[in-house]
C-alpha cells in the first residue's frame, strides 16, 4: 500500500477517534500549574498508581527508550514544537489523556489508554509538571 494511503488511513482513523470519544474527565483547563509539584510528579512517573503501570515501566528519562516507549530525554523541548498551537503542557496532557493521539514516528499506541480514570487533576498537574522538567 502507497505510504500516502497508509497516512491517509492512519490520519482518517484518529479523526474518527478524536470526534467519537468522550471528552477527558479531567479537563486542561482545569489543571492548576501554579500549584503543581514536580517532585510528587516523579514520585508518579516512577511508581504504579491505582493500578495504572508506571510511566518509567515503558519510558526512560535517558538514552534512546525502549521497544515498548520512547525515551523522554529533553521532552520539554520536543513537546514545545510538537503540535502547532498546543502549547508543551497541552501536548503532554493530551498525550496522557488520549495516548493515540499523538504517536512518536516508530511507535505504535501500546500506552496503558485509561491514566486520566487513575489520577486526579492535581496528579496529573504533577506530572506534566515533572515531564516539563525533562
Amino acid at each position: 500500500m502507497p505510504r500516502h494511503v497508509k497516512l491517509l488511513l492512519a490520519l482518517s482513523a484518529l479523526l474518527l477517534a478524536a470526534c467519537s470519544a468522550e471528552p477527558p474527565r479531567i479537563a486542561f483547563e482545569g489543571l492548576d500549574f501554579e500549584l503543581a509539584d514536580p517532585g510528587s510528579g516523579e514520585k508518579l512517573f516512577n511508581q504504579s498508581n491505582n493500578e495504572a503501570p508506571a510511566c518509567a515501566a515503558c519510558h526512560a528519562i535517558t538514552g534512546t527508550g525502549s521497544s515498548i516507549g520512547n525515551s523522554l530525554a529533553g521532552l520539554a523541548a520536543v513537546a514545545t514544537e510538537r503540535v502547532a498551537g498546543q502549547s508543551a503542557a497541552e501536548y503532554l496532557y493530551w498525550s496522557i489523556v488520549r495516548p493515540g493521539q499523538h504517536l512518536v514516528a516508530g511507535y505504535s499506541n501500546l500506552m496503558y489508554a485509561d491514566y486520566e480514570d487513575s489520577l486526579e487533576a492535581a496528579d496529573l498537574a504533577d506530572l506534566i509538571a515533572y515531564l516539563l522538567t525533562l
